[in-house]
């Protein structure tokens, strides 16, 4: 670890702990309002914290002409991702979401990579992925699963938020080489809230600046805080370190979202999730090592 480079470990950690902490604050923000009546707003707030950053960055605001398709892709698939995000939060454990997300969408994105990309596979990442598919059944508790409960207990959110974040991730990675990546996100918001005003009633826009201070405190934290500047703080930290080094720094967001959400909510954390996230993070570091 170089000095010079300290002080970027130490925004970075900051912001995946707030991504940690955003699933129970999503919990919470999903007393107040479905899905539906939260998500256009969410954008809003992401798309002005993405224009002050790129103000106070000097950015330049850069229109996708090259990755069009690509970023239209992206905006389509993160509108859902959203909308799973809040829903499995809204009906089920935020801690459960909260592991199963960032440990099962690398491993979902490892698998798109070596069908997209030709990627060639190596023992320790065949290792990690049989590693990561007992976790998965482990954080699902497969041997549960009915159609009932897989819908009630919020995991079959998770599970396509896992999946549809590594869509996201894929498109992202073929944008690359044409837009700076924060200007990427603030494309990638912007489409997304013209995308997801279809579902939004217009009966309920005014109606969140009728809820109270701890709706907005939370609102704010899953919007801006984390959406904006822990988002923001990964991609500074790989444009700085690399991606390699910036990817290993998610494994702090399961047990952050675990420990807020036992904090915060109460949440009992089951011996199955603590097993399958660690087994999950195992494999995500033996392909990413």
């Amino acid at each position: 670890m170089k000095l010079k480079n300290i002080h970027l470990y130490f925004i970075m950690v900051a912001g995946m702990i707030t991504w940690g902490v955003s699933w129970p604050a999503a919990k919470v923000v999903g007393r107040y309002g479905d899905p539906n009546d939260l998500i256009v707003w969410r954008f809003v707030l992401a798309i002005l914290t993405m224009l002050i950053i790129m103000k106070v960055l000097n950015i330049q605001l850069k229109f996708p002409q090259k990755s069009l398709k690509h970023v239209i892709a992206a905006s389509v698939l993160i509108v859902f991702y959203n909308f799973n995000y809040l829903k499995g939060t809204q009906i089920g454990l935020s801690s459960l979401g909260g592991v199963i997300v960032p440990t099962i969408s690398p491993l979902c994105t490892y698998i798109l990579t070596i069908l997209f990309f030709n990627k060639q596979s190596h023992l320790k990442e065949i290792v990690g992925l049989l590693v990561g598919f007992f976790g998965g059944i482990l954080l699902i508790r497969a041997w549960e699963i009915n159609v009932e409960n897989i819908v009630s207990s919020g995991n079959l959110y998770f599970l396509l938020g896992a999946f549809l974040w590594s869509g996201v991730t894929i498109f992202a990675q073929k944008t690359n080489e044409d837009l700076h990546p924060i200007n990427f996100s603030f494309w990638i918001y912007g489409l997304a809230m013209l995308i997801a005003l279809p579902i939004f009633p217009l009966d309920s826009i005014t109606a969140i600046f009728q809820y109270d201070i701890l709706f907005w405190g939370n609102f704010v934290l899953i919007s801006v805080v984390a959406l904006g500047l822990g988002t923001t703080a990964y991609f500074i930290t790989t444009m700085r370190l690399g991606s390699d080094k910036a990817s290993s720094f998610m494994f702090i967001v399961p047990f952050s979202a675990v420990l807020s959400a036992s904090f915060f909510l109460g949440e009992a954390i089951a011996v199955t999730t603590i097993i399958g996230g660690l087994l999950s993070t195992t494999a995500v570091y033996l392909i990413n090592k």
